[in-house]
């Protein structure tokens, strides 16, 4: 085997083996070792988004916003850049429409991602409450943000077998809709979605979502 091919192996060792330790839920942990891999490896694209995973979960934004300009730099097709900054960005007040500018990037890219829809909706719903705006564009923000919840239902139930994930996403929509029951029963389905996954593809970051969406309801 070549050097390089050693190192492309190398890589993907070390990729994989820190987004196990971050599906196993020890989020700062794997933070620390990212922050390292990337000064000897810092065009690994993986590792800047997985870092920028585990900065959104520990609502680091400042350097969440840091993390998804890199992704982007090395890569301006990858739509999880666009949603990480747009994610940091609804975190920064007065900085909501450019999130949405983020979060639409990230839907052109890929437009039925459950997760960039919900982080849309939200950015759409906090700038409906803005008592700063003027009504009529307060109740745009409003209908945007169910136009992109109600998308999230027709993706959803027109999937055969969603993901946990997605349907986590369902159970917070139904929440924001004040539809309790429907969204106990998603957080549910995710439950059993996740027990019935492979054991490599368990986020228990994400279980703990549902858990907590779950004892919300």
């Amino acid at each position: 085997m070549s050097k390089e091919g050693k190192g492309n192996v190398e890589r993907t060792n070390i990729n994989e083996s820190l987004k196990a330790l971050y599906f196993s839920g020890k989020v700062k942990p794997t933070l620390n070792k990212i922050v390292v891999e990337l000064k000897s490896d810092p065009d690994n694209i993986e590792l800047v988004l997985l870092g920028c995973q585990c900065l959104a979960r520990s609502k680091d934004y400042d350097q969440l916003e840091a993390f998804a300009d890199e992704s982007i730099r090395l890569d301006n097709k990858t739509a999880d850049g666009y949603y990480y900054k747009g994610l940091a960005l609804h975190h920064s007040k007065g900085k909501e429409q450019e999130a949405l500018i983020n979060f639409n990037e990230a839907l052109t890219l890929d437009p039925e991602s459950t997760s960039y829809l919900i982080a849309k909706a939200n950015t759409h719903l906090l700038l409906f409450t803005d008592y700063h705006l003027p009504i009529k564009f307060a109740e745009k923000h409003r209908d945007k943000g169910e136009a992109c919840l109600t998308k999230i239902i027709s993706l959803v139930e027109e999937k055969e077998n969603p993901s946990y994930k997605d349907l986590l996403n369902m159970g917070d929509v139904y929440m924001t809709l004040s539809r309790n029951l429907d969204a106990k029963k998603y957080y549910i389905h995710a439950m059993n979605a996740y027990e019935t996954s492979e054991e490599s593809n368990k986020d228990k970051n994400i279980y703990k979502d549902i858990v907590k969406g779950s004892n919300k309801v």
